[in-house]
């Protein structure tokens, strides 16, 4: 018989993770009903204990309150869920905070498309967006290998952001491949990876040093609890109480600082 793979098993290890997690915090995601209102199409699940789902009412839809969120659907297949309209509103608030209380200015988002998007077009003239978008160019079919989606001949890259100012290219997988004119730039990096194991944190944390000034080193981060000592060794940063909601996704998320915020020192009201 065949031995497993190196490759092979740290996939299978990931995997595992991810299950034991979303079976943690989903354990009533099926005993929720679908929250229906006079347009079916409207219809949205509750999923997860805290991370429940905000119903929606005609123009009081906060979705529909955000340009980026009614725009860009998620990707499931791709890990890519977004924050609801209030976390995101929350989360801007406290990278505002930040710069405030620090004299900051510039900030770097690593995979967090859903916050860069949502600040004032005068405020992104200070920022950049390191990510990468694909879409689908036939089955969606995948595999991972070492915490990093494998895709052959599947996707192909979207260019849509392109002529976005303040956009780059950016691969996890090679976190030194960003431009030189971007080395030691910003004040404040805020992450939230596609994954949640230390083996891709590693990488976000080796471009999150190489951007952040000498000087300055403010992080604001998103991931499972289970990451808190993880995010102490990379980063400094510890667990504030303001919790995020990503309606969509099946286990709760924290946030991690490195940083005193009054605007994450009080709960979520989405989260039940």
């Amino acid at each position: 018989m065949m031995q497993p793979s190196g490759q092979e098993e740290d996939a299978t290890a990931i995997l595992k993770e991810l299950k034991e997690i979303s079976n943690r915090y989903s354990c009533s995601r099926h005993e929720h009903k679908l929250v229906a209102s006079s347009d079916p199409s409207r219809a949205s699940e509750l999923t997860g204990k805290e991370n429940a789902n905000v119903e929606r009412d005609g123009q009081n839809d906060p979705v529909r309150q955000n340009k980026f969120l009614q725009q860009t659907g998620e990707n499931s297949d791709l890990n890519q869920y977004w924050y609801s309209k209030t976390t995101i509103d929350t989360l801007c608030n406290a990278i505002r905070e930040c710069n405030l209380i620090s004299g900051g200015k510039r900030i770097a988002f690593l995979s967090t498309p859903s916050l860069f998007f949502s600040l004032s077009e005068e405020e992104r003239e200070n920022c950049v967006l390191f990510d990468v978008r694909l879409y689908p160019a036939s089955a969606f079919l995948f595999y991972i290998i070492n915490s990093s989606l494998v895709l052959p001949f599947t996707f192909k890259f979207d260019t849509s952001w392109n002529s976005c100012g303040g956009y780059h290219f950016y691969d996890y997988n090679d976190p030194t491949n960003i431009e030189d004119s971007c080395f030691g730039q910003f004040d404040l990096v805020v992450i939230d990876p596609p994954f949640i194991s230390q083996s891709v944190w590693e990488l976000y944390a080796v471009t999150a040093k190489l951007l952040l000034k000498k000087d300055a080193s403010s992080v604001i981060a998103t991931t499972v609890d289970e990451n808190a000592v993880l995010m102490a060794a990379l980063f400094d940063c510890k667990p504030v109480l303001f919790r995020p909601s990503i309606p969509h996704l099946v286990y709760q998320y924290s946030v991690f600082v490195n940083f005193e915020s009054s605007t994450l020192a009080h709960k979520n009201t989405e989260l039940k």
